[in-house]
């Protein structure tokens, strides 16, 4: 729960349509129940979306600030498509409950959705196809999410209209992180210290995620990274997504042929 004093919005950069924007514009109306989820269809594949993950975190904590003291975990949920793809946990992505493993089947990716009730979607940008979802599945997906978004997992989409960029370095530790769990110790030493110190309640214990282990391929994990530095411009991290319809993200969840980094 490092990022509840790790992270502050004023760590953004925010652009829609190339011109200065807020978190209220990307997130319209935040309420105490909303959720993000994220869908994975490729190894570390979140990182492409780490801007919008962490933005949102932010704004968990700020629309109901006792939660940065008492200290909760973001609602940010993680859906990986066909297999677990890499461990994204120090987004505080936690308990591992979050990290959702599901068939690449679009009716039982959007049946996860709505078991957790999410209400802000990021999906992996492609063409929205013709599925087959559930009765009354889409409905309730319809009734309930507010906003969606497509990404890349490079953190750069093609016809891109929102950009998100890092304007702090702590914006930055939790994707170093996760990209580089081995060579930077001291990153992680310095987010813990941000998060300050917590002693556990008698009746409550940790569950490790040591069983996510390492288990992207050392030459997968260099792939990720050298397609993200194309974020890096101008000195500094931007991303770009694309606002789309929550009707068409229902129709992006699955993984698509082209979605071939794995």
């Amino acid at each position: 729960m490092h990022t509840a004093r790790q992270l502050d919005v004023a760590y953004f950069g925010i652009a829609l349509d190339g011109v200065p924007s807020s978190r209220d514009a990307v997130f319209p109306g935040w309420s105490v129940h909303d959720r993000l989820g994220v869908i994975v269809d490729r190894p570390l594949g979140a990182t492409g979306a780490s801007m919008l993950i962490q933005l949102a975190i932010t704004a968990f904590y700020d629309v109901k600030p006792a939660r940065r003291e008492v200290t909760l975990y973001p609602e940010i949920y993680l859906f990986h498509v066909g297999g677990r793809h890499g461990n994204h946990a120090y987004y505080d992505v936690y308990p591992p409950r979050k990290e959702v493993v599901v068939a690449n089947d679009s009716a039982a990716i959007l049946e996860a959705i709505n078991d957790r009730a999410i209400t802000r979607l990021a999906v992996v940008d492609g063409p929205a196809e013709e599925v087959t979802h559930h009765w009354k599945e889409p409905a309730a997906a319809l009734d309930r999410l507010v906003t969606a978004y497509a990404y890349d997992p490079s953190g750069r989409v093609g016809r891109g209209d929102l950009e998100i960029m890092a304007t702090d370095r702590r914006a930055l530790v939790n994707t170093a992180i996760i990209l580089h769990p081995k060579v930077t110790y001291a990153e992680q030493q310095e987010a813990r210290l941000q998060a300050g110190n917590r002693s556990l309640p008698a009746n409550e214990v940790v569950v490790s995620t040591d069983y996510l282990d390492d288990d992207v391929p050392t030459e997968l994990r260099e792939l990720v990274i050298e397609h993200r530095r194309d974020t890096d411009t101008d000195g500094a991290t931007r991303e770009t997504y694309r606002r789309i319809e929550v009707s068409d993200a229902l129709r992006m969840l699955h993984v698509r042929s082209e979605a071939t980094v794995h």
